[in-house]
């Protein structure tokens, strides 16, 4: 199993207060990508922008200059009920792989993990060791939890822990 805390990057969360309300074309424009209207689902393109409720987004971008992804998607949703915030700072990203990535997941959750309800490109909200995380499958045997700072390291406590309980070399 490999556990790493990822680098910087942009993670700008978008809210709206109307679960009705219609994306502005111009988000297609910034992002290269559809915006995803459905909860779980992940859209890939200049960034990965993470559907995690009717009204509730994670947009997340390679590029550390979070302030610059905030101009660009505060102009796009100009207008709009859409609001952007700069949540960077206040995240940490921990990547885990390894062939019994979704074994380990389900011991800290209640999410369905299986392959079939949980494929690359999903993403959902939880509960994980009491904490709350997002939880993104990258790839067959690869998430990234999405935890706050406060709560990182317990997080990576409790995953060494689980890591040994199954035998699984660090």
């Amino acid at each position: 199993m490999r556990r790493v805390v990822l680098g910087a990057c942009s993670i700008i969360r978008v809210q709206s207060w109307n679960s009705e309300a219609l994306v502005p074309p111009a988000i297609t424009e910034v992002l290269g990508v559809a915006w995803p209207q459905k909860t779980g689902t992940v859209a890939s393109g200049r960034a990965y922008v993470l559907c995690l409720g009717p009204t509730d987004w994670l947009v997340l971008a390679v590029d550390p200059d979070a302030i610059l992804w905030v101009h660009r998607l505060s102009a796009a949703f100009q207008d709009s009920t859409f609001r952007v915030i700069n949540v960077s700072d206040a995240l940490v990203r921990i990547q885990l792989e390894g062939p019994e990535v979704r074994d380990l997941l389900a011991k800290g959750c209640s999410l369905d993990l299986h392959p079939p309800l949980f494929p690359p490109g999903r993403a959902a909200r939880t509960r994980f060791a009491g904490m709350p995380v997002i939880v993104r499958c990258t790839d067959a045997c690869s998430f990234e939890l999405l935890v706050t700072q406060s709560y990182a390291d317990f997080l990576l406590s409790w995953l060494a822990d689980a890591e040994l309980e199954f035998k699984i070399p660090s």
